[in-house]
């Protein structure tokens, strides 16, 4: 019998790399400012004016912590929900100035362009995530679990970084959401599961044009081509690798660091606990309360019983 080892972020963030959400943020903001200001207005974010004069340090470091909350602390949970009531005020006012200059038919095209225009940007999105992480750099970074070292057991990793190849010399590891490139034929993969809201808006156009409103057809369609831009396929990911969960019948024991098991994730935990042994053992390991009560909730939401998970502080894993 093997033991699987989920992976996520924290694991790398423990050997000192900055992976966090925010710090790819912090790159957009140095490499593509112009994408992030685009990015971060669909979601009620407004860059601060630090030519004001009551701008500070203290301001700065207050609006930071503020969109750190608002946005990116839950980065891939928040971005399948921007403000699609002023996407759509902003349609309704740009439809307002076409009928001044002779009415709203024929103007799908033109409407079709206008919102590629404004929304287009977000296809750009996985290529800075690649981007960001090809320039994370793993050469200096030091064993933590020395066990790990050449372990032949099952690896699903989270993360897009080669640390497990590099630091543990682990060669089976499956990056379930793609990598750099000397880990993964697939790039990065960061995106949101909010495939309820993709619905709705291709509804909502599809109504749209059986009522000849092609205004709001033009602008449904575009919020949902947005949307659809960092949809995660969870589904489709989990069908492209199932010649891994299916080994995972010889799972007894599963070890998770530094995955906390997100509403994103939850598919992938679901799937696992379908596929291991009936009577494997899970040790969860946590790094603060925020991250123990996901995992507490994810486990119950599946139906792993208490009786079967063991959680530890995450401390208690590395050497």
């Amino acid at each position: 019998m093997k033991s699987l080892y989920i992976i996520g972020n924290g694991f790398d963030v423990a050997h000192g790399l900055r992976t966090e959400y925010w710090k790819f943020r912090e790159y957009l903001e140095s490499t593509q400012p112009y994408f992030l200001n685009g990015f971060e207005t669909l979601y009620d974010i407004q860059p601060l004016d630090d030519t004001e004069p009551w701008y500070t340090k203290k301001a700065q470091e207050r609006w930071d912590k503020s969109v750190d909350n608002a946005l990116w602390s839950r980065f891939e949970e928040k971005m399948g929900c921007p403000n699609t009531t002023e996407m759509l005020n902003i349609s309704s006012c740009v439809l307002d100035d076409l009928s001044l200059d002779g009415g709203n038919i024929g103007i799908r095209d033109t409407m079709d362009v206008y919102w590629q225009e404004q929304f287009g940007f977000i296809n750009n999105m996985q290529g800075y995530v690649k981007e960001w992480i090809e320039q994370i750099d793993t050469s200096k970074i030091k064993c933590q679990r020395r066990a790990l070292i050449g372990c032949k057991d099952y690896f699903l990793n989270f993360n897009y970084t080669d640390t497990l190849e590099r630091i543990y010399h682990i060669e089976n590891v499956l990056h379930i959401h793609g990598g750099i490139d000397s880990v993964s034929d697939v790039p990065p993969i960061m995106g949101h599961c909010n495939i309820d809201e993709i619905r709705k808006h291709h509804q909502w156009k599809k109504e749209a044009d059986e009522e000849y409103e092609e205004g709001e057809a033009s602008i449904q369609e575009a919020i949902a081509k947005y949307l659809e831009a960092i949809y995660k396929d969870t589904d489709f990911i989990i069908s492209l690798h199932s010649s891994f969960f299916e080994k995972l019948q010889d799972v007894s024991n599963v070890i998770i660091i530094g995955w906390s098991a997100g509403d994103v994730d939850m598919p992938y935990l679901r799937k696992i606990k379908e596929s291991v042994n009936k009577n494997t053992k899970w040790t969860a390991y946590w790094y603060d309360d925020g991250a123990y009560n996901s995992l507490v909730t994810a486990f119950n939401a599946v139906g792993i019983k208490d009786s079967d998970v063991k959680y530890e502080q995450s401390n208690k894993f590395w050497d």
